[in-house]
């Protein structure tokens, strides 16, 4: 015993994982992995021993569930270890998408307690085979850089470190630090069900590696480690590269393609790889490597405007010089069958953004505006009330140019002007009762307006962004 307890003190020193001053909670499930690391824990040297207490997650899954709640509260309440426990009750449990939603509430229950308690780290079990199955998992499925990297030895996690010390032992070697110590585990049933994507590594591919080399589980730790310490030293460029190329607008992210265009295609792929793992995709989301090549090619296309739907519903946008990271509540906004209309001196406030009015030229002018405040006058009695500000239509026309009005349609004009699609689909139309278009304000007026605050005119349209 006193070897393990030796190598996982070497092993704190060289990670730098926690000190005797720190404050560590031990997620402990019951089985051979957390039971084993909890038995570690409990004789460490003065030096290394931090203050520390168990927490459980009761998940109601499995009748077993209730034995494992017991033994772990029971062994804590004899070698009298703070306890604190949360249950998962069968009623809060979704239909789909179980897994991922058990480890939700158990990472918010242990985020929580790292308040309450308070706690500087919070311990998890995971060690060389679960990284060994991680990082093969990852490659098979198509993951990122940091994706195939494997799982962290620590990261940030709640008010402290979420820290994973065990990451250097085997599974053998748990069992035989629970053997030698006396310390109760139990086993999970469902470990040996092949309908679980791990469980097929585990059971049946990781047996054949360790066949070829029973240290394979190490050597993936060290590859996970050797990439993890390349990703650590390019980080400041990439990072740097990332802040230069991305601008963040509200919910949305917008990518300079001009500046992106400069930068060599190996530094392209590291920040759109660090863009789409640290900003993009919550965590705990799949987000493929499939997804990064496909953003790549939507770049490279030489379609001028073109999108593609990405995961966790982010829509990548393509548009000219500029490429948007649309948020899942952007997409969904819809300014296709919208129509209202102004009342003399009011305003009203448009559904896609800002609002537009329609006053005596008296009260416009006394009103404090902002600076990008749009106004024009209505110059023509011809222009018949009420005016009605709707979304755009296919096929709609306006007539510009006093000299020699001509009729110019709306579609056209965006072209001309190179305005995006979902700028176009913002876009708001000014009509009065006849139906003729007055203003698309920021792209056109119609020849009934005027921009000239000199020229004598009764009302006056205000459009805010």
């Amino acid at each position: 015993m006193q070897e393990y307890i030796l190598r996982l003190c070497k092993e704190l020193g060289r990670q730098q994982l926690w000190d005797n001053e720190s404050r560590l909670l031990l997620a402990v499930s019951g089985g051979v992995d957390s039971m084993a690391l909890l038995g570690l824990v409990q004789q460490l040297p003065p030096e290394w021993k931090p203050q520390f207490a168990v927490v459980h997650v009761h998940h109601h899954l499995r009748e077993e569930s209730d034995e494992e709640y017991r033994m772990v509260r029971d062994y804590c309440e004899t070698q009298k270890i703070a306890f604190f426990a949360e249950h998962w009750t069968e009623e809060s449990h979704p239909k789909s998408n179980l897994e991922m939603a058990a480890r939700e509430f158990r990472y918010a229950f242990f985020a929580d307690m790292m308040e309450k308690w308070p706690a500087t780290h919070l311990a998890t079990a995971h060690h060389a085979d679960d990284q060994l199955e991680t990082i093969l998992m990852r490659l098979v499925r198509g993951s990122t850089l940091k994706g195939i990297s494997g799982i962290a030895m620590s990261r940030t996690f709640g008010r402290g470190q979420l820290v994973r010390p065990l990451l250097q032992f085997q599974k053998d070697e748990l069992y035989q630090i629970c053997g030698i110590a006396g310390i109760p585990y139990r086993e999970d049933s469902t470990n040996s069900e092949l309908t679980f994507t791990r469980n097929r590594y585990r059971n049946s591919i990781i047996p054949l590696l360790k066949v070829e080399n029973n240290q394979a589980s190490r050597h993936f730790g060290d590859f996970s480690e050797d990439l993890q310490d390349v990703l650590t030293v390019v980080q400041p460029v990439v990072s740097q590269a990332f802040r230069s190329l991305f601008n963040k607008v509200e919910a949305d992210w917008v990518l300079d393609l001009t500046g992106w265009k400069a930068c060599d295609v190996s530094l392209q792929r590291l920040v759109l790889s660090h863009f789409v793992t640290e900003r993009l995709i919550p965590a705990g989301q799949l987000f493929r490597r499939s997804q990064l090549t496909a953003i790549m090619d939507l770049i490279e296309n030489q379609s001028p405007q073109k999108q593609i739907s990405l995961a966790g519903g982010w829509q990548a946008r393509k548009r000219y010089d500029k490429l948007t990271f649309l948020s899942p509540d952007s997409v969904r906004i819809d300014f296709s069958d919208f129509s209202e209309q102004l009342e003399l001196n009011k305003w009203v406030t448009l559904p896609s953004h800002g609002r537009i009015g329609l006053f005596h030229n008296d009260n416009a002018v006394s009103k404090e505006l902002p600076l990008e405040a749009l106004s024009v006058g209505i110059t023509d009695e011809s222009a018949l009330m009420p005016f009605t500000v709707r979304s755009r239509h296919s096929g709609d026309k306006i007539v510009l140019n006093k000299n020699q009005p001509f009729t110019k349609k709306v579609s056209r004009l965006f072209v001309d002007k190179k305005i995006p699609d979902e700028e176009r689909r913002k876009a708001c139309i000014v009509t009065d009762d006849e139906g003729r278009i007055l203003w698309v304000p920021g792209y056109a007026q119609s020849v009934w307006l005027s921009e000239n605050d000199k020229e004598q005119t009764r009302y006056r349209l205000i459009y805010i962004k």
